[in-house]
């Protein structure tokens, strides 16, 4: 059946396959809690069988093998807003969290990677349900990846071009096979800075279980922790060192990481102006973060810097992790937490926000319009890494600006409804479109969003979604014109 060009059934085929392929994730707390005993199977087992069964009628449908670019977006949102349901059974059913609209947000903050959480006490939750948590991050965030370097630069999603260099140079050093065949190194290469994470955690301390949850849930800069103090529960220098640096692993792009697979050459690293830009920021601000609360005597200089590594590393990869409880640090300081979430990490990785490659795009833009100011005739052109960048990807990259700051702003005006206090309404709002999880104040590391109304949790689940497709990805499907020929 199509619709205007789009093949539904191909559609619904497309979806429930991944669907299902992506519930046998629902395995993996199922196997531990029939190891462990704690009685919790079921609660995975018949969301995967709901699955499993409409899979075994959506086999039998003989389609076409490829997609077209309207029916992979389509295909690709529906994913993003029926998995975190599926997901959401489980807490559901185990009633853990007995309100779905609650459970729905929990998954969705897990499937984007956010780490916006609604538990009040983490830590009385079942081992098994606590392990789905985090590997809800751990899918997210490969799918995310995988979603970014394969269909993002094909949408030019918000100027995503920028991947399209990425993959043109590794043509170009006949380095990039087959998107399956990237996707299965990505896949190997994330699974491996998982297990090396779980060996150095382990390493220093940490029990298996909570190594290999907070490995999930970094390498996806997702921030869920089974601890309600997060990584700070360890009190242990040397743990939040090595979650600091697996976070930024996370948040570079992964095409470097392929890269460095085929080329074992590190210097991948440090050739992108994208990578330039955002370990700069990351400098200068933990520079400045710990010289602040030296001066304003909240820790002696080692201690200063030791928190400020850690935080500054946390909100720029939009993890949502924290060492210790920063809401009383000084105003500023928090200003340059939320404006390095707002920011975000770089393309191709698991981390939100912004991203480095539109702050470098719009600095360049906006110099050129000041040289062009003093010099009308000046023919000025904006390169990234040495490319030219076109007018419809500089144009999508504002327009990706404009739409995320505006439904930032929105969504922040309407948490204010409930009369919660701007600077919480606010935060949360950056905090979901940037997928970020804590907020500042009621949703800081020490809250949590359980005490927005229903659908106020409804609207920053949808809000983190938007967030993680890159906002036009979503709102292509609403768009009139999408279903027309």
């Amino acid at each position: 059946m199509k619709v205007k060009g789009i093949d539904l059934v191909v559609v619904f085929k497309v979806v429930v396959s991944i669907l299902f392929y992506m519930s046998l994730s629902l395995l993996i707390p199922a196997t531990y809690s029939l190891v462990v005993g704690d009685g919790q199977v079921m609660d995975f087992i018949y969301p995967f069988l709901l699955v499993g069964s409409i899979y075994l009628l959506a086999y039998q449908i003989e389609v076409k093998d490829d997609l077209t670019l309207k029916e992979a977006i389509l295909s690709i949102s529906l994913i993003w807003l029926i998995f975190p349901a599926i997901s959401a059974m489980a807490y559901w059913i185990n009633g853990a969290i007995p309100d779905f609209i609650e459970a729905y947000f929990e998954s969705v903050s897990g499937f984007t990677t956010t780490g916006a959480s609604i538990l009040t006490n983490v830590e009385a939750m079942p081992k098994s349900l606590l392990l789905w948590r985090s590997t809800t991050n751990w899918v997210g965030g490969l799918g995310f990846v995988v979603f970014a370097i394969a269909l993002l630069p094909a949408l030019g999603s918000g100027g995503m071009q920028m991947m399209k260099f990425e993959a043109s140079k590794a043509v170009e050093e006949k380095l990039k096979p087959k998107v399956k065949e990237v996707a299965r190194i990505i896949f190997v290469i994330y699974n491996g800075l998982i297990l090396a994470e779980i060996l150095l955690l382990v390493i220093g301390g940490m029990p298996l279980f909570d190594a290999v949850n907070h490995a999930f849930c970094t390498i996806a800069t997702g921030g869920f922790s089974v601890k309600n103090s997060s990584i700070g529960s360890y009190h242990s220098v040397f743990i939040e060192m090595v979650v600091a640096l697996f976070m930024v692993f996370g948040s570079v792009n992964f095409l470097n990481w392929y890269h460095l697979y085929r080329t074992k050459n590190w210097r991948v690293f440090f050739k992108s102006e994208e990578n330039k830009l955002y370990f700069t920021i990351l400098g200068i601000a933990i520079v400045l973060c710990a010289f602040i609360l030296t001066v304003d005597g909240f820790y002696n200089p080692l201690q200063a810097l030791r928190y400020s590594i850690f935080q500054v590393i946390n909100s720029a990869s939009t993890t949502g992790f924290s060492s210790t409880d920063y809401t009383h640090w000084p105003t500023f300081v928090l200003a340059v937490l939320i404006i390095l979430e707002f920011l975000g990490g770089v393309s191709g990785s698991t981390a939100g926000g912004l991203k480095q490659f539109r702050l470098v795009a719009l600095g360049k833009s906006i110099y050129g319009e000041l040289k062009k100011t003093a010099h009308p005739r000046l023919v000025y052109r904006i390169k990234l890494d040495g490319k030219t960048l076109d007018f419809s990807a500089l144009n999508a990259i504002w327009a990706f600006g404009a739409a995320f700051t505006f439904i930032t702003v929105i969504v922040g005006i309407l948490l204010c409804l409930n009369g919660t206090d701007l600077v919480t309404a606010f935060s949360s709002s950056i905090a979901c479109a940037s997928c970020s999880g804590p907020g500042l104040l009621k949703t800081g590391p020490a809250g949590n969003y359980h005490f927005f109304a229903d659908w106020q949790k409804f609207m920053l689940s949808i809000e983190m979604i938007l967030g993680r497709l890159e906002i036009f990805a979503l709102f292509a499907i609403f768009m009139p014109s999408f279903w027309k020929d």
